[in-house]
Order: C-alpha cells, then structure tokens, then sequence
C-alpha cells in the first residue's frame, strides 16, 4: 500500500475571484466542500490544505483541518504541492505519492480521489490526471483547458485553445493530479518551458521534458470556480447532492 499524501492548495489573492477560498457555497465554505469529500475517499494517509494566507489558516484551525503554511511566491499549485510535501518530511513522515486537488473544485467526488490513487497501482506512472469529456461549448472557454491523449489515455496536450481544431468534442483537464514523489521532486528541479508559460498550465512542464502523464476519466463532471458567477452555478449543480449531507453540520 503507497503512503499517500492529499494537498489542497489554496490562496485569497486569486486575480479573477479574491478571497476564492472562503466563500460559500449552499452557506459552506468552498474550501470545506473539498477537504470534506476528499477525507470521504479515504485514499489519503494525510491530507492538508496548504496555503500562503494566515487567513486560511486561522479557518483551517477553527474547523480542525489539518494545515501547512508556504511561500508567497510560489506560481504554480504545483510547486506548493512540492513545499507541503518537503515541509511534512521534515517531521519525519514519508510518502509515496501525492495527490494535488484543487481548492477551487468543491463538487470532488471522493469515488475520484480514489481513482486517482488507484491509477498507480501495479503501473510505472510518474503522474496520473483526471479527465473528463468536453462539450461544445466548453471547448470555447479558454478558463477550460482541454486535454489530447492518445489511443491509451496518455496526455499528448493541454491547451486553454480549441483543440482537436474543428473537432465539436475531446477531453477537459480536471485540477486533480498525482505525482509520485520522485516525480514531484523532478517537476520542481526543471525550469518553467515555455508552453508552460504561454498556456499557463503547470503540467505542460511535464510534457515538454518528455514525461509520461496517464489520463484518468472522470466518474463525474467537476465544475470549477474561477469566478464570482460560478457561485450561482455550483450550488445549482450540488443542491441536491447527497454528500453535503454528511458533513454539513460541521459547518451550519
């Protein structure tokens, strides 16, 4: 069994939406939305969120969730990812792998996390991503980053364009990522590459120093908040999910 580390990163500044982390969503915090479904996995030995606002972590604190303070200046969730996990082994615990979910998915299916971990079982991957089939409209959206992958669901691609170009369907990024450890040591020792940087997309890095990056489809569609009106949607599409109801006293 791989010791399995869960980070969720999270940060107030976010340019399209400030404060992203700590707004409700049907009267709950986003951020315990995630952490919530997630620890329902039980697919994660350790799970933080890890954050650079003490903010957060005065929140984290008051709800009992486990937190890792880290740098301002990291760009990438990946290179938080990366600091979390150093920050964890110098208290002496070890990981295999590390799970990053996304502090701005708060409709994770915990039937996911699972899967994520369970892509490594028995295989050589350095890194597994979900993914789920796009539709037309989406394809316009350059906040989506669509995904190509190949006849055995390896990523080939990610772009915020339209691609396959002229095509009305393809596969969507979903912000949920494992590494294994040495992969996550080796994503943080390269440079940025500039595919990376043009498409703002951190595992473009991978790609473009020739690592294998498995696709894994999504159960489920996950909607992401990257901005005020998406609040409004989400609690549309979790108004009647029944994982809530698990954990919503905590919060109410």
């Amino acid at each position: 069994m791989k010791n399995t580390l869960g980070v969720i990163p999270a940060r107030m500044a976010s340019s399209r939406f400030p404060g992203k982390p700590l707004k409700k969503i049907l009267d709950i915090p986003m951020l315990g939305h995630c952490y919530e479904r997630a620890l329902l996995s039980g697919a994660c030995d350790t799970l933080v969120v890890s954050t650079p606002d003490h903010e957060i972590i005065d929140w984290a604190n008051s709800q009992n969730i486990p937190s890792v303070l880290t740098s301002h200046s990291h760009q990438r969730a990946t290179e938080r990812a990366k600091e979390t996990l150093d920050i964890l082994s110098e208290d002496g615990n070890s990981y295999d792998l590390v799970l990053l979910l996304q502090g701005g998915e708060p409709q994770i299916f915990p039937d996911d996390v699972t899967n994520l971990k369970d892509a490594f079982s028995g295989k050589e991957y350095e890194s597994v991503n979900l993914i789920y089939p796009i539709n037309a409209e989406d394809l316009k959206d350059p906040n989506i980053v669509k995904v190509i992958v190949d006849k055995d669901f390896n990523i080939n691609f990610f772009s915020r364009s339209h691609i396959p170009y002229k095509s009305n369907h393809g596969f969507r990024q979903l912000g949920m990522i494992g590494f294994t450890n040495k992969a996550l040591h080796h994503y943080t020792s390269l440079l940025p590459t500039p595919m990376e940087e043009i498409e703002s997309i951190d595992m473009m890095r991978f790609l473009e120093n020739d690592f294998c990056i498995q696709g894994v489809l999504s159960s489920s569609p996950i909607l992401g908040v990257d901005n005020p009106e998406d609040i409004s949607k989400i609690e549309k599409m979790m108004l009647n999910d029944k994982l809530i109801g698990i954990y919503k006293d905590k919060y109410i």
